[in-house]
């Protein structure tokens, strides 16, 4: 069944987990300790082979494998490039673009998004107007959004100024909501155009277009995978 149909499946009830009508797409279960029925029969994915992709998210699709409202969804990104059943590793805002990992390895999906792993990820911001050196030492420190949540640490660094616009390099270790905007945000200085150009050890050269995807090879997995390990959490700091 292709992803199209079985989102489908799931949207029309057909599709039952431990004994439960499932009726979202996005579920994380784990298929071998779960049962899960479709129009009563069970289904097997114990020889279904463990696949990470790297992908390049153009701006206009929405983080997610299904929409009610007919918006893009990285299922029609997707479509055609990756045969297997395979679901998005943390979130891309809609106006953003760049990197996001793909893949069917709940394993290695909780340890890259998990906060004690803290993979570095990196964007390139464009934005309204230029930090000053107060404004650069606060995001290095953690500076305190508008919702009230405490940033981390980040590294930042000016790559161009040009008229009134400017060009940072910033580098986080959470995916608190839309944190690289609202970081801006706290200095009124808004976001034009925001890349995530990294995640941990893998670079958008991988993937240089909008729409690119590329399987990863099992060291280019492992090296994430060890860089993940080697981290180990701040304190207080328990967003994803």
């Amino acid at each position: 069944m292709s992803r199209r149909k079985s989102t489908q499946a799931i949207l029309d009830g057909r599709v039952k987990v431990n004994g439960r009508i499932e009726t979202y797409p996005r579920l994380d279960v784990t298929p071998e300790s779960s049962e899960i029925l479709l129009d009563g029969s069970r289904l097997s994915f114990s020889g279904e082979e463990k696949v990470v992709y790297l992908v390049n998210k153009p701006i206009g699709y929405l983080s997610a494998m299904s929409d009610d409202r007919g918006r893009k969804t990285l299922t029609d990104l997707i479509d055609g490039k990756i045969k297997e059943r395979v679901f998005h590793v943390g979130r891309l805002d809609q106006d953003s673009c760049g990197l996001i990992l793909m893949t069917n390895d709940g394993d290695l999906a909780n340890l890259v998004s998990h906060p004690a792993s803290e993979i570095e990820k990196t964007y390139v911001a464009r934005v309204k107007g230029i930090l000053d050196d107060r404004d650069l030492q606060a995001v290095k420190i953690g500076v305190t959004l508008n919702d009230g949540f405490k940033t981390s640490p980040a590294k930042i660094r000016l790559l161009r100024s040009e008229g009134n616009f400017s060009k940072y390099s910033i580098t986080i270790y959470e995916g608190h909501k839309r944190e690289i905007r609202e970081i801006f945000k706290v200095f009124n200085k808004p976001v034009v155009s925001l890349v995530r150009v990294s995640i941990g050890t893998l670079s958008i050269s991988l993937v240089p277009n909008p729409g690119d995807v590329k399987r990863l090879s099992r060291k280019e997995i492992d090296l994430l995978s060890k860089g993940a390990q080697k981290r180990t959490p701040r304190k207080g700091n328990k967003n994803l």
